[in-house]
């Protein structure tokens, strides 16, 4: 990947570029000595990926004794070339044969590789693939990105939306997995959490025998100056495939932290924890679904009404506009407490449901269209291909369950999974923003006690077996729709509940016969849906 060096004297500094973090010398050797140490690993042949400065093919010839030969590939001509003359020294000092290749690992042809080596090779691939998305990559227009196929195998709206971005190392390591399943092959690259938790849950997609999955969590601020979860991700091939990942400290590699996997064909962050949890894993009787996205907050984010009936965007224009379009609205940090009944922020919805001709809003709101006309530089740049061939002004996530007037909201953000009853005293529903997921009520009390069963102690202990808490956006709708509420009532008694009020310091409304006769109703919903 992308980089600037410079040369101090013998010394050589790196500007980080696209992910670009080249691992230390010291810890490279590190690595090598645990898998030489814990797995009893002695590879004939080695290949590092996206070499860079060559630590890995370094540590690789100075720490494994039956290495024959070395393969390596980096598409950086400085990287390149500082690499291949210092492992040259090395490999020809211990008679080592080494193949470099100044490449796009996205577009290379592994037989160049394959072509020297027999199945039956013991093959290491070790490095420290880039630490970025390519989504990231294609702001910075870079022309080092992988070829745009859905090779995540996503279905539908998923392979044109957030889900369809992906982390280089992710690809890269499928496509490594791809390309040498069928060899004796050890992969053990540095990796964010995220890639290796993605890796393990999308295993089942492809015909990998991973026979050992292990994950070592090191302190990536001490190593990259960077923040975030970080680890050696190690996969072997064998005869049978293994679908979880055992997580250990790098630095106190005996103990085991927790497992992470597949279980009973489901994914979980902690099967430890998660196996005392079990009996409300299941689907979600009412459908969990995300907030309006509109991408472009300067123009369709408002304040509220000020007294003289204008609004302020939030680029500080003042506005004059009708008011039919214009809804109160939460954003995802705003989701702090268990009940929400005002807002500080309106958000101007321009349909009613996707796709939603927009003309009208011509005739029926002309202040309006001319005020979006006038933004139309900063709506027709939006660059989500959910918009393409979409009526001019579109929003998306929205729908009948929008306009609900009671909602049970949680944002995707926060580790700790805060449930909020919102509605609006008197006007229009409180709409929220696509980070944010909900369920739409008609009825305040079923509301209100589908709330607190979410924040009692027996869903929030069962979540957090399941969400990985350090991700970006650790409560998705796929996390959401496992919560069985009815199973969940089941077990949480009418005085777990009135516990449950106490401990989130709301006054209740209801009647231990409110819940039974929600139980009751559930029940019946459930028994008419499977019939």
């Amino acid at each position: 990947m992308k980089g600037y060096i410079t040369l101090i004297g013998n010394r050589i500094e790196i500007t980080k570029e696209f992910g670009d973090y080249q691992t230390p010398d010291y810890f490279a050797e590190r690595v090598c000595q645990y898998i030489k140490r814990e797995l009893k690993l002695e590879p004939d042949i080695v290949f590092e990926p996206t070499f860079g400065l060559g630590s890995f093919i370094e540590a690789s010839i100075n720490v494994f004794t039956h290495v024959k030969s070395v393969f390596g590939i980096e598409i950086n001509k400085d990287y390149f070339d500082i690499s291949q003359k210092k492992v040259s020294q090395i490999a020809n000092k211990k008679d080592v044969d080494i193949q470099l290749f100044n490449e796009n690992i996205f577009v290379f042809d592994f037989d160049n590789i394959k072509n020297h080596i027999s199945k039956e090779d013991n093959l290491l691939i070790i490095g420290n693939p880039p630490w970025v998305t390519n989504s990231e990559l294609g702001s910075m227009e870079s022309e080092n990105v992988p070829i745009k196929d859905n090779f995540k195998r996503l279905n539908g709206m998923d392979a044109l939306t957030g889900k369809s971005n992906f982390d280089i190392a992710e690809y890269i390591l499928l496509q490594l997995l791809g390309e040498f399943k069928n060899y004796n092959c050890t992969i053990a690259m540095l990796c964010k959490g995220t890639v290796a938790r993605n890796i393990v849950r999308d295993a089942k997609k492809f015909d990998f025998k991973l026979s050992d999955i292990r994950f070592l969590v090191f302190d990536a601020k001490n190593v990259f100056g960077i923040t975030c979860e970080a680890g050696l991700l190690i996969m072997r091939f064998g005869n049978e495939q293994k679908l979880f990942c055992d997580v250990y400290d790098f630095d106190n590699p005996i103990s085991k932290k927790r497992t992470f996997g597949w279980i009973n064909n489901k994914f979980i962050s902690d099967i430890g924890n998660y196996t005392q949890r079990l009996s409300i894993d299941g689907s979600c009787q009412f459908e969990w679904r995300q907030g309006i996205k509109h991408d472009c907050s300067k123009v369709m984010v408002l304040s509220k009404k000020h007294p003289d009936g204008t609004y302020t965007n939030s680029m500080g224009e003042k506005i004059v506009i009708e008011d039919d379009y214009v809804y109160p609205f939460l954003k995802s940090s705003d989701i702090k407490s268990p009940i929400i009944t005002s807002t500080t922020k309106n958000v101007i919805v321009t349909q009613k449901k996707i796709r939603e001709d927009t003309n009208k809003i011509k005739e029926t709101a002309p202040k309006l269209w001319l005020y979006l006309e006038q933004h139309s530089a900063l709506l027709d740049k939006r660059k989500s291909s959910i918009y393409k061939n979409a009526p001019r002004f579109s929003i998306f996530g929205i729908g009948d369950y929008s306009f609900k007037p009671y909602k049970v909201a949680i944002s995707g953000f926060y580790k700790d999974p805060v449930f909020a009853l919102v509605y609006n005293k008197q006007g229009k529903p409180i709409m929220l923003d696509d980070t944010c997921y909900f369920i739409g009520f008609n009825d305040f009390k079923q509301a209100f006690i589908v709330m607190l069963i979410l924040n009692n102690s027996v869903v929030q202990e069962f979540l957090k077996s399941i969400a990985f808490l350090d991700s970006k956006r650790p409560y998705t709708k796929e996390i959401l729709m496992r919560i069985d509420i009815l199973k969940a009532a089941k077990n949480i008694s009418f005085d777990d509940l009135i516990a449950t009020t106490k401990e989130l310091h709301i006054d209740y409304t209801f009647t231990k016969d409110d819940y039974n006769n929600f139980i009751q109703e559930l029940s019946l919903d459930s028994l008419l849906l499977i019939e």
